[in-house]
């Protein structure tokens, strides 16, 4: 064997060595992430003995859906989820649709600068209050007004919160935009809502898929509001699995079966925009 060829196997074998090693990383990151998942899945199916077990059984031979049963039966937990996804929905579509009319007005030139400016600094100290601090106002408020322990309390408070948040995200898609397409949409003869609804959201699908998918985030997994402004008519999943901590004992399996529950509509949710969140609608819009 002649020295180039011993070379060439040298290079060879160590860029095999580096492509172990690389998918040996990837295998592990891939486990890291997943592994919490599956505990929390594989916990809901233990039987309780197997649960307080030491050291943990992390691969049961005998699974059981009674934590399920249980939550569905005696926690009447039906409920919950039922107000769970419509305050989500609520609150995601309502935040969206007002904060991407607001971020459209002030991505463009119809106001004054100062006056913009002005809007989206305030906007911006709206957001930067911690959620803590607001919360006994809107108590005082949703009770005095009589919608405390109702829907419409929670989905008032979860938009007034997202849409600082949306405006934001929104405002930097609706400036990416290039001019020339709205231009030639008011030749064509376009209102301003026209070129809204026809033009504009069309090409921020991508941007409206991601604000969309941190909104329903938010909504679905917020707890300070819910277990505040809501007492039995209007609990959502994240107060009901609060309830299954005290001081005297840990509720693992019902807690865990709860957690499986509000982990499912985040995937389902988060795959129907996934087509939108990786199209590049706006390549290629504008040529030469």
């Amino acid at each position: 064997m002649n020295t180039v060829e011993s070379i060439l196997l040298r290079n060879r074998a160590g860029q095999i060595i580096k492509k172990i090693f690389f998918y040996i990383l990837i295998f592990a990151i891939i486990a890291i992430i997943i592994f919490p998942f599956y505990w929390l899945v594989i916990t809901s199916l233990k039987y309780e003995g197997q649960i307080q077990s030491y050291p943990p059984v992390f691969f049961p031979t005998e699974l059981t859906t009674n934590h399920y049963i249980n939550i569905f039966t005696k926690e009447g937990i039906g409920k919950n989820l039922f107000n769970s996804i419509t305050i989500s929905v609520s609150t995601t579509f309502l935040a969206v649709l007002f904060g991407s009319l607001a971020a459209y007005a002030m991505a463009k030139t119809y106001l004054a600068k100062r006056i913009r400016n002005g809007f989206l600094v305030g906007v911006l100290l709206i957001r930067i209050f911690p959620p803590v601090v607001t919360t006994m106002p809107y108590f005082l408020i949703i009770s005095r007004i009589g919608f405390y322990d109702t829907l419409i309390s929670l989905i008032i408070s979860y938009v007034a919160f997202s849409l600082p948040f949306v405006i934001w995200l929104m405002l930097g898609f609706f400036q990416e935009l290039p001019i020339e397409i709205e231009r030639a949409a008011i030749v064509d003869g376009c209102s301003v809502w026209q070129r809204f609804y026809r033009i504009t959201i069309p090409l921020t699908l991508p941007g409206l898929a991601t604000t969309s998918v941190f909104c329903f985030i938010y909504a679905w997994s917020e707890f300070l509001y819910a277990s505040a402004l809501t007492s039995q008519n209007a609990k959502t999943l994240t107060v009901v699995v609060g309830s299954f901590i005290s001081d005297k004992f840990f509720q693992w399996g019902p807690m865990s079966a709860t957690g499986v529950l509000m982990v499912i509509p985040l995937l389902i949710f988060s795959s129907f925009v996934q087509k939108y969140l990786v199209r590049g609608l706006t390549f290629g819009a504008v040529k030469g």
